[in-house]
């Protein structure tokens, strides 16, 4: 007669998870952006959490603002993040994109005053049809504006201007002497190394 199987004992993996509660860095508050289920909490280690600046300051006119947050470290149950990008979602770039526009971008490389390398994406939208040598002149200076912005100041700074508006409002009078403009926005800063907070 044949050895009857030995029957394996089912683990219920859900019940070796626990809920971790995510945050923002100190540069949004410590705001609680979430919950997270993990059996380990370096598992968590490196997870990207998304949400929207309305989602942390209930201000309405700031849902196209999108923000990721990398957990970079776990006290008990509690994930802590660091910034990772910020970008303008894709319906309302489409609103604003209309025709007889002329539509110019910019990508611009800059380290800010405490040593965080980002890549910071630019876009003007000018009314009618720009000329070629304005386009150019008004890419320059929002490369410019941007350089500037983040030389002097730190990461979590230089942050808190573009989501506030005060980098889009710098380019925009700037440019805006160059050629009729609608809107001049940051439309996506993605950290590629951090400074004193090591890499992203």
């Amino acid at each position: 007669m044949a050895r009857a199987a030995r029957k394996r004992k089912k683990i219920d993996t859900w019940k070796t998870k626990r809920w971790y509660t995510v945050y923002t860095p100190k540069m949004f508050g410590e705001a609680k952006i979430g919950e997270t289920l993990a059996s380990d909490p370096e598992s968590l280690i490196g997870r990207v959490v998304e949400t929207t600046m309305k989602d942390l300051t209930g201000d309405i006119s700031k849902q196209h603002v999108k923000l990721k947050f990398k957990i970079t470290e776990v006290k008990g149950d509690k994930a802590f993040t660091e910034f990772k990008a910020q970008s303008l979602s894709r319906d309302y770039m489409r609103s604003q994109i209309r025709r007889k526009t002329t539509r110019v971008e910019g990508v611009t490389d800059v380290v800010t005053k405490d040593g965080s390398k980002l890549r910071v994406k630019t876009i003007a939208l000018a009314i009618g049809r720009a000329q070629t040598a304005q386009e150019k002149a008004i890419r320059r200076i929002m490369s410019s504006k941007v350089f500037r912005a983040a030389r002097r100041a730190t990461l979590d700074r230089f942050i808190q201007e573009v989501v506030l508006g005060k980098t889009s409002s710098e380019m925009y009078k700037a440019a805006s002497k160059i050629y009729p403009l609608k809107r001049v926005e940051v439309r996506k800063v993605r950290v590629l190394a951090s400074g004193a907070r090591g890499r992203p």
